[in-house]
């Protein structure tokens, strides 16, 4: 299959936003790590970290939900309020696994999801995306090159 320049931009483009959110992702790690250890709980580090996150997209993309929230179906704000639930508890569970747990041993096993999000992706949108034994192979192989790496350095 050949691919056209806006495909390969936009693909581009996804491969790169991957990239920073590993990054990210990656640094505050040990961010909130120092926060569990030397300033708050779990629970006060989770509710600051959503805050200031949901003050970042605001300025950020305002006018983008200006124009597409009073057109979104209903529907949309199910899925949007159910990622949201998902995104909390998620960074909610990290929080309390940081305060509990090393963090070369936290971040392997939190670096798991994709694997989750592969069996969901097949279950719930087969109709969007194939996934293949490629796919699931190679994301099995990544969750354990990490593992490896972290655990190896104790």
């Amino acid at each position: 299959m050949r691919l056209t320049g806006v495909v390969r931009s936009r693909m581009a483009l996804g491969y790169m936003a991957s990239l920073g959110s590993a990054f990210s992702y990656g640094a505050v790690t040990l961010v909130a790590r120092k926060i569990t250890d030397d300033y708050a709980s779990p629970v006060v580090g989770t509710a600051f970290s959503m805050l200031f996150g949901t003050l970042i997209m605001a300025a950020l993309f305002h006018r983008h939900a200006i124009t597409d929230a009073p057109g979104a179906p209903r529907r949309a704000w199910l899925f949007v309020a159910l990622a949201g639930c998902s995104a909390t508890w998620g960074v909610s569970f990290w929080f309390l696994a940081l305060s509990r747990a090393p963090v070369v041993l936290v971040s392997p096993l939190a670096g798991t999801y994709p694997l989750v999000a592969i069996a969901l992706t097949h279950v719930f949108l087969k109709k969007l995306e194939k996934v293949t034994w490629r796919t699931v192979a190679g994301a099995m192989f990544a969750v354990a090159g990490v593992a490896l790496i972290a655990v190896g350095r104790g």
